[in-house]
């Protein structure tokens, strides 16, 4: 039976295209009446099962990084409860009761050593997007380096850590969102909960090791990339036969939706094709041609490059 209902304030440090997917979709189930939202029946496969509390985002802020940054966040959720705040990273942490870091790993260092920051963050929730970047490293850029001549107090005063790899599918409820677990980091009980509380708002969680978090993320982040191409090129295709590119767009996205449908629901890629291609016939002729021009194998190298590129150690190049 799902809990009661508990406020939480979320303010997001940085709003690229990922932070502005997960705000939307957000913002989007905030839309759903907390009878029909119903956060149990959300996470399957899901790192823990959601209880009390369920997590009623509230008070959302954005922060960025220039006015003509928070200019136009302003025309977007004109209307909407968000405040866009500008070069005020440690005043929009101090409202928080969760933080979501979603800058480039080039700048979170700059970003959480701020003056004040550490004020800020204390006994709050941060959940970092900054791919490739560990907890030590996070808690590093906040506390500095030396954790060992920290008083008990001190530390129970830090702020709780948790990486979490969502898609931009997320502005649409549908990300797989990813929270990396580190061997020697472990979350505790309660905060796995939180997390799941919320992100299954977005589409469902699954808890990953770090060892394979550069696998899980180029399936879950980047592959929604290669599929859109895949669905480019079937759009090309009806659009050259004369068929409006509108009419085209909604008819293949329905196709690929329905593939992936089948197959979360327990059915082989192979399945599916066997049963809509039957020997000899039309769509046995385009399989043919795809197999021939190694669309298979080249979405397959596409996933160990990108996995590879992500930092992952030791993948096996698969020869085809």
């Amino acid at each position: 039976m799902a809990g009661h209902f508990q406020s939480l304030a979320v303010t997001f440090l940085g709003c690229g295209n990922l932070s502005s997917a997960v705000l939307d979709g957000i913002l989007s189930s905030l839309y759903d009446s907390s009878e029909h939202f119903n956060a149990s029946t959300q996470t399957s496969k899901v790192v823990s099962s959601v209880s009390e509390p369920i997590l009623v985002p509230g008070n959302l802020v954005a922060c960025v990084h220039s006015q003509g940054s928070a200019t136009s966040l302003e025309k977007i959720y004109n209307g909407k409860d968000v405040t866009v705040l500008a070069q005020e990273n440690v005043r929009g942490v101090k409202q928080a009761d969760l933080v979501m870091l979603g800058v480039e790993p080039s700048v979170f260092r700059e970003v959480l050593a701020e003056p004040g920051m550490r004020d800020a963050l204390s006994s709050k929730i941060l959940v970092s997007f900054v791919g490739g970047v560990t907890i030590h490293m996070l808690r590093e850029a906040i506390y500095g380096h030396d954790a060992s001549s920290k008083s008990e107090s001190d530390a129970q005063k830090e702020c709780q850590i948790i990486r979490v790899t969502p898609s931009t599918a997320a502005a649409v409820r549908g990300s797989f969102t990813l929270v990396i677990e580190e061997k020697d980091h472990p979350y505790p009980p309660q905060l796995l909960t939180k997390i799941n509380s919320l992100f299954s708002r977005i589409g469902s969680v699954r808890n990953i090791p770090d060892s394979l978090a550069h696998v899980g993320a180029t399936l879950a982040s980047s592959g929604p990339a290669f599929f859109a191409l895949a669905l480019e090129g079937t759009v090309n295709g009806a659009v050259e036969l004369g068929m409006d590119r509108a009419a085209a767009l909604e008819m293949a996205a329905a196709s690929m939706r329905g593939a992936a449908d089948l197959v979360a629901e327990g059915e082989s890629p192979d399945e599916v094709r066997r049963k809509i291609a039957t020997p000899g016939g039309s769509t046995a002729v385009g399989l043919d041609l795809l197999e021939e021009a190694g669309v298979k194998w080249s979405m397959q190298q596409a996933i160990l490059k990108t996995a590879t590129r992500l930092g992952g150690p030791g993948l096996k190049k698969v020869e085809g």
